[in-house]
């Protein structure tokens, strides 16, 4: 009967650790992929998951401090140090490896100063500094270590519970200050119990990142055009008309450019189709470079060789400087392909949002007429539905 008793006592905890972990990590998950979808439908310059900066690092930075100064109040409140040890420590080893140390040393400080507010100062305010600290600089080093043998990140594991191992038995043997000795069942719980719960942890968050790399690939596959890196035909679809009504609604100028290279065609038939997508890719970023120094400005690679600009704020003078000064970036363009130099031109056409457009269809489709206007009329020409 004790021995039920006893692994009763063992086992409800070992699960509720476990779970309550894997609580922490699946709700991180749920506010990362809000943040990534958010991302994702504002921007095209997300290609990889980035915990190092921007809107993730906030978001990681904000959430594990608020989980430190939680598992702070809560051993503070019920006056048990070594109780709330394992959680430290998991919460430690993830952001150094998830996070990297910038935003793991800024969490163990609010980590300290929240123990400095709950618990005073005292000589385990001191004893817990100098141990988050202390155990931050090994695992950054054995993080460092792994990288730099190119092992598998997968041996943090078994370093991090040998130091975890250690702790609890020196907690055993010594009585420390302020935490006092920890008995030998409580021991041995705590380092298997630390065991299963990184092991969990590890490979649950491994397979989530995973996933979240995976969200993004796709959705770059689904939104960005993988030659030109612009957004496709699937994304001007979508966008043209919403912002088309955007500008109507509020009564702003709109202006729209469709570009087209000139004598594409025999581009590809000269020198191959391999030339032509050098051409394709420096025009892509020349093309990306200008909508990058304006503000509500989109660019989309529409057709085989053919490109949409989309201008809110701008009529059609200021468009037309805009056109200018794409006419010549790209006329200066020079596409070494074995050593031979291929130049080219483009044309384009402009079009301005008038009030007897019904539809975003019937302000592209003038674009598209003056487009091949320019192009019937010699190419590298810059035609307007004001001065046609």
């Amino acid at each position: 009967m004790m021995i039920l008793t006893e692994q009763y006592w063992l086992v409800k905890p070992l699960f509720t650790g476990v779970f309550f972990s894997l609580g922490i990590i699946l709700f991180f998950q749920l506010l990362v992929r809000l943040v990534l979808n958010y991302t994702t439908r504002h921007t095209q310059n997300v290609s990889k998951v980035d915990f190092f900066v921007g809107r993730l690092k906030l978001l990681s930075v904000i959430y594990f401090s608020v989980l430190a100064i939680l598992f702070e109040y809560k051993s503070a409140m019920v006056h048990n140090y070594a109780g709330f040890m394992n959680f430290r420590l998991l919460l430690l080893i993830f952001i150094v490896v998830f996070l990297g140390f910038h935003s793991s040393f800024e969490i163990v400080l609010i980590d300290i100063l929240a123990h400095l507010v709950f618990y005073r100062f005292t000589v385990l305010t001191l004893y817990h500094a100098a141990f988050l600290i202390v155990l931050l600089l090994i695992l950054e080093f054995s993080i460092f270590l792994i990288r730099k043998r190119e092992s598998q990140p997968v041996w943090i594991i078994p370093a991090a519970q040998g130091l975890t191992t250690i702790m609890w038995i020196v907690m055993h043997y010594y009585d420390i200050v302020g935490i006092g000795r920890v008995t030998v069942r409580e021991m041995w719980f705590n380092i298997v119990s630390f065991l299963i719960m990184e092991t969990v942890l590890y490979f649950g968050l491994s397979i989530l990142f995973a996933d979240n790399q995976q969200l993004i690939s796709v959705t770059l596959q689904a939104t960005t055009d993988a030659l030109t890196k612009l957004k496709n035909y699937n994304m001007f679809h979508k966008e043209f008309p919403v912002i088309f009504d955007r500008a109507k609604q509020t009564d702003v100028d709109f202006t729209m450019i469709e570009m087209d290279i000139d004598r594409f065609k025999s581009i590809n038939d000269t020198y191959g189709h391999l030339a032509g997508n050098d051409v394709l890719t420096v025009v892509g970023a020349t093309l990306k470079s200008i909508t990058d120094e304006m503000e509500d400005a989109e660019c989309y690679r529409t057709g085989g060789e053919e490109f949409s600009l989309l201008m809110a704020g701008k009529n059609v003078e200021e468009a037309q400087v805009v056109a200018q000064d794409l006419a010549e970036r790209i006329a200066a363009l020079e596409v070494n392909y074995h050593g031979q130099m291929i130049t080219f031109t483009a044309s384009i056409g402009i079009a301005k949002l008038r009030e007897s457009d019904g539809c975003s269809n019937h302000l592209f489709e003038r674009a598209d007429r003056m487009l091949y206007l320019s192009k019937g009329r010699g190419c590298n020409l810059i035609t307007t539905d004001e001065t046609n």
